[in-house]
């Protein structure tokens, strides 16, 4: 007679519960890197907040003025880098003059030039105008006493750029306050916005000390909640959040609002109101590309949780 011998073979629920480590994140991996070079249009209604934002960037007139705070580096790309990009294309076919600086960190004024030069060579690519450092922008670098150079900008803009110097390519410094971007400015009023695109807490600094200008956050997807809040409330007059956020401005800027069509865009705030979009321009970037790459790795995300799931209840089903 046969004797059944003891097996120590592991079981297919065990085996659920211990795949190895360099596994599970060669499979995240794939998951989240392989949509980028495919991405896909996903079907999207963007939120009001979004939509204000676009909606607010329309309003300010051609070759009106602005003031960016530009608060991130590479550490929060994914995010911050898409915000940029989409603001910038909006800029720059409105012909929007901006005083560029930074109070969040001394890498982040390159970061945004850098961002700038690409946008700028996107845009001549497609037909349009190079955007011109001192010409169309001025860059005042950064600022390390957060508080103070806020509330300067708020009582006596003038002020913060005085003495300072920008250094456009293939030019030597010049005298920031002589750029066509002050001609005409007397006080932070005179500006058409305050935007701010950021990863850090700047965000509360300014809101705090800027009471003279209206003013639209672009923030990663973490900061979104607190920030909504000053949205709700009116402090601000748009917000653009996380990789969500810029999917949406994305679709905005190809489909406009409350334009009849298979993709209208709708809006009950401004109903009455037709805002065009760009058709045919460069409006899809890494919004779009991240957002269906991000669709991957949540659907990873709940097939292991139900995986690990099924393999520790069957395991303990078998343990009884």
């Amino acid at each position: 007679m046969a004797i059944n011998e003891p097996t120590n073979a592991t079981h297919w629920s065990e085996k659920l519960q211990s795949v190895p480590k360099p596994v599970i994140f060669g499979i995240l991996l794939l998951f989240s890197t392989v949509p980028l070079f495919f991405p896909v249009q996903l079907p999207n209604k963007p939120i009001d907040a979004s939509i204000d934002f676009y909606a607010q960037a329309m309003k300010i007139p051609d070759g009106g003025k602005i003031i960016l705070c530009s608060d991130w580096t590479n550490s929060t790309r994914g995010e911050s880098k898409g915000e940029m990009e989409a603001l910038l294309r909006i800029l720059m076919r409105k012909h929007i003059k901006f005083v560029l600086l930074s109070i969040g960190d001394v890498q982040a004024p390159q970061v945004a030039k850098d961002t700038i030069r690409e946008v700028s060579d996107e845009e001549v690519a497609k037909g349009g105008t190079a955007y011109k450092e001192f010409e169309d922008f001025v860059n005042l670098g950064y600022y390390a006493a957060a508080e103070g150079t806020i509330l300067a900008i708020n009582n006596k803009v003038l002020s913060v750029a005085q003495g300072k110097k920008d250094f456009p390519v293939g030019a030597g410094p010049k005298d920031a306050l002589l750029s066509p971007v002050f001609s005409g400015i007397k006080t932070v009023s005179d500006f058409n916005m305050f935007i701010l695109v950021t990863a850090s807490s700047t965000n509360r600094t300014i809101l705090e000390r800027i009471t003279n200008c209206p003013m639209m956050y672009m923030v990663t997807g973490v900061m979104v909640p607190e920030n909504t809040s000053y949205y709700a409330s009116g402090q601000l007059k748009g917000l653009c959040g996380g990789v969500k956020g810029v999917f949406d401005l994305e679709n905005l800027m190809e489909y406009g609002i409350n334009n009849p069509g298979p993709h209208e865009i709708e809006s009950e705030k401004y109903k009455g109101e037709s805002i065009p979009g760009w058709p045919g321009k460069t409006n899809t970037g890494k919004g779009t590309a991240y957002y269906f790459a991000l669709h991957f790795a949540l659907a990873l995300l709940v097939v292991a949780v139900a995986i690990g799931n099924l393999g520790m209840f069957v395991a303990k089903r078998r343990s009884k």
